[in-house]
């Protein structure tokens, strides 16, 4: 009986595999391959599939494909499709047995079509399981493709509980020896390596190879080969970290070593920091050997001497010093090798580098020339003759250009779709009211047909957009959507507004109600440039636009254009305000007159957990937002925007959603206020490890006073655990240094009598007025100077500078090790070579205090940088908290480079 469809409808109904299989099987090989073009037509036709089941029966077209396709080709196209690349739902037996039935030539080659379509990235085990079961069956080899190779290996890593060890389960892997090399050529596949878990010491991968080799199974000399090259190639250091544990447990021995040489050599320059310091060892175990000749050590030791882990230049440097006493007659190439020492950064680098040189130089002959290049090398640079770079210019800040016709409107949307951006959406929903509705069809509608799941989610801005589109070609929109956008718009925004990135969502919501139903000329909230600012004297002339027109503004989009307007306005703007008629338009003048909304009340807040007996284990610090005016000339927008009040404890979770720019962009004045809003998400880039600091760079860009919620956030940023956040962080931190603080900013450390000692917190019991540390006038924004030249607050300036109210924040905060203070040092030490080394003086002198009586680690880094920041800018000052340091004498680092530091202040 010929095989159709409707005969099959049974099986596919019931998900019945076993009576789909009898079916195909009942049916002659004839009927089989004449039922092939039907199979190839449903499957390709994936929108009829629903009509049998509410289940993929992707499994089930398998079947039949196996059970009516003449070729491997053929049979391949099918299986590789988006809608069927779920193999793991398909019955392995029942497909072979199909197969073995038809008595197949070609299924080993389906295999090896399959493994070639596996994907490079994140395959799925269960679908390289039914793979390797056509390639079992079939005698195939399969390809040695990324894709194969990492759902192999993540296959034998996903069962090491089913054998005996993780060497097992490659040693008995039939692939072991075709997949194996790629796992030493493939980029990144080490970050999913199987590692080392408790209580199974031999279920990692270096374990695991390295027994296979120590039995013979696999050649130690081809393993050691792909090791040194994994190496040697490079890639992100912890996709390295397996190979590296695998060349420390083959453990090479010195023969092995002299083979490797020039490649260990390039590891120690330029290889991550554990890498290198194997390949250090290595060459030193050689040179112990004899085996190292002196111009290879030479050559090695030059880039290693300037790398940035004082590790392995203190090693290196011990080791050309016992060099040295082993060839005294190469002193002097070995001298002028340890003579690139004293270019480091570290000081007490260069301090080891003169004591090596100064016990060596007599070995030298006096007159000589190599002995006049060591003396001139030693003689120490005058490092305060050259001022102090400064930071490059501020550029200018872009504006944003209008959407000119449907074409461009249409490419925006998609990129939406992809890569959203505040910005992008601010022309967007320009263009959509701008632009005339009869030449959008053409160019949105096919957006809305290629790009439909999108515009149907059930939250977020884009179902929004989705109308709005489809309001402004002249769609009906369903009775959902019809509630959903009335509850947008109806005016209730305290209740809807959480963050002020979430008035970017209602504003979309009030677009799709507004070009439906009450269509205008233009949008008011439109921002002239990226930081979300209007122009005065554009909104004046929109609003006039307006009022000839007869149109009423939207109420959010005009309360959000307000909230956009700069502070000063210039006589003519205010002017032309003043000629305005209509209830908008003499609101808008108001406000001008007025200055527009006041800044709110910013108060720092310690937030805390505590254990059973309440000692603190978690602490953070953020900022409570209380309005500034209580009277009627508020807005509806203004109470939900500049009241915020955090609770005692720390709060987890996102403040800004997908992407910051909203935040900033909807309080381009009043940047305290937003950095308030994104304080705990800011903080958890220190605290938690958080990625995501690219709002600090736009809060800066930003304009309004600074206070306690941006210098927390800049110095939460600056101690953020990644590093492209740590950069920006200091983009940040270079834009606003030299801006003042309040006069009521208030200190976290101070010579008050009253404040809290550094480091004790203060009890939540207490109320909160007493809570707060006790304000002190503000300085001159360069930091307050008594007439004897000292700071009058004894080394902690009072509220001036923003770089000094940073410092305190990072006083306060890396004193208990709630931002740890490692990472910030580096960060500084960039922002200084940025040539911003004013302004990180202000902030180191600010943070000292505090950090010099809890000695937090990373103490005697942040000293160091002191001392060449106090040397390049020609400081002058006391550092409350150096001389106790100092009085405990020892040898210790922090006690030498507190010495250092007061001798660099010191100096006339």
């Amino acid at each position: 009986m010929p095989l159709t469809w409707a005969g099959l409808a049974g099986p596919f109904r019931t998900a019945d595999s076993v009576a789909l299989a009898a079916l195909l099987l009942d049916a002659t090989e004839q009927e089989r391959v004449a039922f092939a073009a039907d199979v190839e037509r449903r499957v390709r036709a994936e929108s009829d599939w629903p009509e049998w089941s509410h289940y993929s029966p992707a499994g089930l077209f398998a079947l039949t494909v196996i059970g009516c396709m003449p070729t491997a080709a053929r049979a391949a196209a099918l299986l590789t499709r988006r809608g069927m690349r779920d193999w793991g739902t398909i019955s392995v037996d029942r497909f072979l047995a199909i197969a073995r039935a038809r008595r197949l030539p070609w299924l080993g080659d389906l295999g090896v079509r399959l493994a070639g379509r596996l994907p490079a990235r994140d395959p799925m085990t269960a679908d390289w399981a039914f793979v390797e079961a056509l390639l079992l069956a079939g005698g195939a080899e399969p390809p040695a493709t990324e894709g194969a190779v990492r759902a192999w290996l993540w296959s034998i890593s996903g069962d090491w509980w089913s054998s005996t060890s993780l060497a097992d389960g490659f040693r008995d892997s039939p692939w072991l020896d075709a997949f194996l090399p790629g796992v030493f050529e493939i980029d990144g596949i080490g970050l999913g390596l199987p590692a080392t878990r408790a209580g199974q010491p031999d279920a990692d991968f270096a374990t695991a190879i390295a027994t296979l080799v120590a039995d013979g199974r696999l050649d130690r000399k081809t393993v050691l080969e792909a090791t040194v090259g994994r190496l040697v190639r490079g890639d992100r250091p912890a996709a390295l970290r397996p190979f590296a544990r695998l060349y420390q447990q083959l453990s090479p021995g010195t023969a092995e070593l002299g083979a490797y040489a020039a490649d260990h050599v390039r590891l120690l320059q330029e290889g991550p920091s554990r890498v290198a310091g194997l390949a250090q060892r290595s060459l030193r175990a050689l040179d112990d050997a004899g085996l190292l000749d002196l111009d290879t050590l030479l050559e090695a030791s030059v880039p290693t001497l300037l790398r940035p882990e004082k590790v392995l230049v203190k090693a290196q440097l011990v080791w050309l010093d016992r060099r040295a006493r082993r060839t005294p007659e190469r002193a002097a190439d070995l001298l002028e090798t340890v003579a690139t020492a004293l270019d480091h950064p570290a000081l007490d680098i260069r301090e080891r580098a003169l004591t090596v040189i100064d016990r060596h130089l007599g070995e030298v002959a006096p007159g000589s020339p190599a002995h006049s290049r060591i003396t001139a090398l030693t003689i120490p640079r005058d490092e305060v003759s050259a001022p102090p770079p400064t930071p490059p210019p501020v550029s200018p800040i872009a504006t944003v250009p209008a959407i000119e016709s449907p074409g461009e409107l249409a490419e925006e949307v998609i990129v939406l779709l992809h890569d959203p951006s505040a910005v992008g959406w601010e022309r967007v929903l320009a263009g959509l009211v701008a632009l005339a509705p009869s030449g959008l069809a053409a160019a949105l509608g096919p957006v809305l047909d290629r790009h439909p799941q999108p515009f149907q989610d059930l939250w977020g801005r884009l179902p929004f957009l989705g109308e709005a589109i489809r309001a402004a070609l002249g769609h009906e929109r369903g009775h959902v959507m019809r509630e959903r956008l009335r509850a947008a718009a109806r005016g209730d925004w305290a209740s809807q507004i959480h963050t002020p990135a979430s008035i970017l969502t209602l504003r979309v919501a009030e677009v799709a109600a507004g070009l439906a139903e009450q269509p205008v000329p233009c949008l008011l909230a439109a921002p002239t440039h990226v930081t979300g600012s209007i122009d005065a004297g554009v909104l004046v002339d929109r609003l006039a636009r307006f009022e000839a027109a007869g149109r009423t503004p939207w109420p959010l989009d005009l309360q959000q254009a307000l909230l956009r307007l700069p502070r000063a306005t210039g006589s003519d703007v205010l002017a032309r305000a003043g000629t305005l008629t209509s209830p908008a338009g003499r609101q808008l003048a108001a406000w001008l007159r007025s200055g527009g909304l006041p800044d709110p009340v910013s108060t720092r807040f310690e937030q805390s957990t505590r254990d059973a007996d309440g000692r603190v284990i978690v602490r953070r610090v953020v900022v409570n937002l209380e309005p500034a005016r209580t009277d009627d000339n508020r807005i509806l927008l203004e109470d939900p925007l500049v009241t915020l009040t955090r609770r005692s404890r720390p709060e987890y979770g996102s403040y800004y959603a997908e992407f910051p720019e909203p935040l900033a962009m909807a309080l381009p004045h009043h940047r305290e206020a937003a950095a308030a809003w994104a304080l705990p998400e800011i903080a958890a880039l220190a605290d938690l490890d958080q990625r995501g600091a690219s709002l600090l760079p736009l809060l800066a860009e930003c304009s309004g006073p600074a206070g306690p919620a941006l210098t927390l956030a800049v110095a939460y940023g600056l101690g953020a655990r990644h590093q492209s956040d740590r950069v920006a962080a200091v983009d940040a931190f270079l834009l606003l240094a030299d801006g003042p603080l309040p006069d009521a900013y208030t200190l976290p450390h101070s010579p008050h009598p009253d404040a809290a000692p550094p480091g004790v917190l203060p009890s939540p019991d207490e109320p909160s007025a007493a809570r707060r540390i006790p304000k002190i006038p503000a300085a001159r924004a360069s930091g307050g100077e008594s007439p004897s030249g000292r700071h009058a607050s004894g080394g902690v300036p009072a509220a001036g500078c923003f770089a000094a109210g940073v410092g305190m924040e990072l006083g306060d905060l890396c004193a208990d090790g709630t931002v740890k203070l490692s990472r910030v040092v580096p960060a500084l030490a960039d922002a200084v070579q940025a040539g911003a080394a004013v302004s990180v003086w202000e902030l180191l002198r600010a943070a000292l205090p505090p950090l010099l009586q809890a000695a937090p680690r990373g103490l005697p880094d942040l000293l160091e940088l002191a001392t060449r920041t106090a040397t390049s800018t020609g400081a002058r000052e006391e550092i409350t908290g150096l001389a106790p340091i100092m009085a405990r004498g020892g040898g210790s680092r922090l006690v030498r480079e507190a010495k250092r530091l007061q001798a660099a202040l010191s100096a006339a």
